[in-house]
């Protein structure tokens, strides 16, 4: 099984709140995905859920409460898929071009993923990316055993995450070409001081086969998809009334 085809299933909190909160969140998740933020409310989303509207006070304080945890979900799930190939790394440099290549990734492809942000009006504003914390500890390690160079490793992360948000945001935007991708690991690499062979071949490298996030409870029934999907869909549609193969994605 490659990244692209091996499912992770979701592990639910067994605390009647955290039942609960996981309800709500679920509940908001699909309407959004259905619907788009503008068009549900409070109301909708407790009522989805089955619980009273009040409920949804004790767990969230509004919308973009409930949207930031839904975004955390998704950010847990891409972190715990990644760790286990992770740890496995025992070159920095290594670790690092596979988990700056693993969010672009994810973030361009994933379609849950695509699917929400588009539905919650964030595609132009929020992107997947290694946190801030993890990637400072990446730099320290590869400084402390010779293989990076870097005089503020405080800096060096903020440039470097910088250049991951701008880079998928212009790809998200249809401005950069996906190859901006291997480009761009080449860099930072380059940046922290590799010759630019070694640069390249990171950059070129294929990722090893990593768990691709596929939420368990994504709409089963094709008639009440996420709307990426529905656009696919409709496309897959038209190919094939042009007798041309199609073959759907499954992230």
């Amino acid at each position: 099984m490659n990244a692209a085809t091996q499912p992770v299933k979701y592990a639910h909190m067994t605390t009647k709140r955290g039942r609960t909160r996981k309800k709500l969140i679920t509940a908001a998740r699909d309407l959004i995905y259905n619907k788009g933020i503008e068009n549900i409310s409070i109301q909708d989303v407790t009522e989805a859920a089955g619980l009273a509207t009040g409920s949804f006070y004790n767990y969230f304080e509004n919308k973009s409460a409930i949207i930031q945890a839904i975004i955390e979900d998704f950010d847990n799930l891409f972190a715990t898929c990644l760790n286990q190939t992770r740890a496995k790394l025992n070159d920095p440099a290594m670790r690092l071009s596979v988990t700056l290549k693993y969010y672009f990734t994810q973030a361009l492809e994933n379609e849950a993923w695509r699917s929400f942000i588009i539905s919650a009006g964030l595609s132009d504003t929020h992107i997947l990316v290694q946190n801030s914390k993890e990637c400072r500890e990446d730099i320290s390690a590869g400084k402390k055993g010779g293989r990076f160079r870097s005089e503020n490793v405080s800096i060096t992360q903020s440039l470097i995450t910088g250049m991951a948000t701008y880079v998928t945001l212009e790809i998200q935007r249809g401005k950069l070409a996906k190859s901006a991708i291997n480009e761009t690991v080449r860099h930072v690499l380059r940046m922290l001081g590799l010759p630019d062979i070694a640069a390249k071949a990171f950059a070129e490298a294929p990722l090893p086969d990593i768990s691709a996030p596929v939420r368990e409870d994504l709409p089963a029934d094709e008639n009440i998809p996420f709307r990426i999907t529905v656009d696919r869909r409709s496309l897959s549609r038209d190919i094939q009334l042009t007798r041309i193969p199609e073959q759907r994605e499954t992230n």
